[in-house]
């Protein structure tokens, strides 16, 4: 099942390595369980929940006890690509595409729809594929 998004409020972020002053979705300390992964280029944002079929599916294929930055990233790095960009758990400058970040979280700026990701490709998978695949990101993963 597709995670349809939402309407996220955005934030000022500045980078540290290029200065570049911009907008990113940011969900309240309040949002338990869902998430905002941005992609490696800066430029496209997606919206999960882990309460959602697939996410549940990921849960219970990695390992007990994983933690919540591999559950996160999981969700990112298992997810669909859009428009050929992988997504992670990290904010990128739109830029220059670094995650060194002078700030993030500043003032208000206003608000985006930010669209859900998806796992087609991974439950295109038969089972014993999709066991593999999350296991292997899982054992690949550094904090």
């Amino acid at each position: 099942m597709q995670d349809l998004g939402k309407k996220i409020p955005t934030f000022r972020a500045k980078c540290a390595n290029c200065g570049e002053l911009f907008d990113h979705p940011s969900l309240s300390d309040m949002a338990y369980g869902e998430f905002v992964f941005c992609s490696e280029n800066g430029k496209i944002y997606a919206y999960s929940s882990a309460f959602e079929p697939s996410a549940k599916l990921i849960e219970v294929l990695l390992p007990d006890n994983c933690g919540a930055d591999l559950f996160q990233a999981a969700l990112a790095g298992l997810s669909d690509p859009i428009l050929g960009q992988q997504l992670t758990t990290k904010i990128h400058c739109p830029k220059c595409c670094s995650i060194n970040l002078e700030f993030w979280h500043g003032e208000q700026s206003g608000s985006i729809w930010v669209q859900g990701t998806n796992y087609n490709q991974l439950l295109s998978l038969n089972r014993k594929d999709i066991i593999a695949r999350v296991r292997e990101f899982a054992k690949s993963f550094k904090a």
